[in-house]
């Protein structure tokens, strides 16, 4: 189909391409591979010897602030037998040693003692694998593919559209993981329109002004932006979308900062840091409020989610019509996918 014809009648991708673990290992690479990952923040690597350590589509790495206060990123493989050099998690380390064989690396992932080894080794060539990783605002990212731009050009228009926020000075108040158990696209997909808020999320459609509901496409640099005005007593919001996996859901009292985060073909989880500007005791239910207001509509999306992933894989549907008017953010989000597996 031409692009005139296309948007005139877009089609949505095909089922297949929701439950294919040949066309996972081709996103994995060329999608959240080539991307910068959210990983850490400024608090959790505030000490020399902190880390954190969590998988990126399928790769284990860490973050580490280095004795000389340099930030590293590695992939979280020992170079003797594979082992993981830190557990998963955030931690702290004054070496780096292999709990599987003792094999000793130092902050900057030089391989240094080989314990009982008994033949020698080029030590050089054996230090831990590194990984890009850049930090913007209090948050580190990492990367694993070089030819991808530096963190600020890839943010795009991010940087600019989040600076009146002050997102350094807010504070963290609680992390959530989120089994979604579908296709990181299908919720993808859901995020990217409004058109389902009405019948999905009643508290949402309360809250704001639907008739204002809009979606700022920005293709060239995968950039979504949602806004909508409030209604009455309700909450104005903001919400920026960085594909593939990067959402900053800014509220008046906050933001959550998200993490769209693949497992394998079939299965993906939400990580949510919730922030706030104001975390005193006096604010607390507030926060609290505002935090199970939020969590109902994400359960809201991820019942509507599975029902979808469940139909996906069903064998019945093929492609669906999208809307010109309703979906646009749908039809960018997926014409970006296409372009980047071509």
């Amino acid at each position: 189909m031409d692009t005139a014809a296309r948007l005139q009648a877009p089609e949505s991708l095909p089922a297949s391409w929701y439950g294919d673990p040949a066309l996972w290992q081709r996103e994995r690479r060329a999608i959240y591979g080539a991307s910068w990952n959210l990983i850490a923040r400024a608090d959790q690597l505030a000490e020399p010897g902190s880390y954190v350590a969590h998988d990126v589509a399928g790769w284990p790495v860490f973050v580490l602030r280095g004795r000389d206060g340099a930030l590293r990123a590695f992939h979280n493989v020992c170079r003797h037998r594979a082992a993981a050099m830190v557990p998963d998690g955030e931690g702290r380390c004054d070496v780096l040693r292999c709990r599987y064989h003792g094999w000793l690396y130092d902050h900057e992932g030089r391989l240094r003692k080989t314990p009982d080894f008994g033949a020698e080794i080029d030590l050089d060539a054996f230090g831990l694998i590194p990984v890009r990783v850049e930090t913007w605002r209090g948050f580190a990212f990492v990367c694993l593919d070089d030819a991808t731009p530096p963190l600020a050009t890839w943010l795009g228009s991010i940087d600019e559209r989040a600076k009146r926020y002050p997102l350094e000075r807010m504070k963290f108040h609680q992390a959530l993981t989120i089994d979604l158990g579908v296709n990181w696209k299908t919720y993808g997909d859901n995020y990217a329109e409004g058109y389902h808020v009405p019948t999905i999320h009643p508290d949402l459609n309360r809250a704001i002004r639907m008739a204002t509901y809009e979606v700022e496409c920005a293709v060239e640099e995968g950039v979504q932006v949602h806004r909508a005005a409030a209604a009455g007593g309700g909450t104005s919001g903001l919400w920026l979308w960085k594909f593939p996996g990067l959402f900053f859901n800014i509220y008046d009292w906050g933001m959550s900062l998200v993490r769209l985060e693949p497992l394998d073909q079939g299965r993906s989880q939400l990580v949510y840091w919730y922030l706030f500007t104001d975390d005193s005791p006096e604010t607390r239910s507030r926060r609290d409020e505002m935090m199970r207001w939020s969590l109902t509509i994400v359960d809201e999306d991820k019942q509507i989610c599975r029902e979808v992933q469940r139909n996906l894989d069903a064998g019945v549907y093929a492609t669906g019509r999208l809307s010109p008017v309703m979906e646009t953010g749908v039809i960018q989000f997926q014409d970006w996918v296409r372009a980047k597996l071509a």
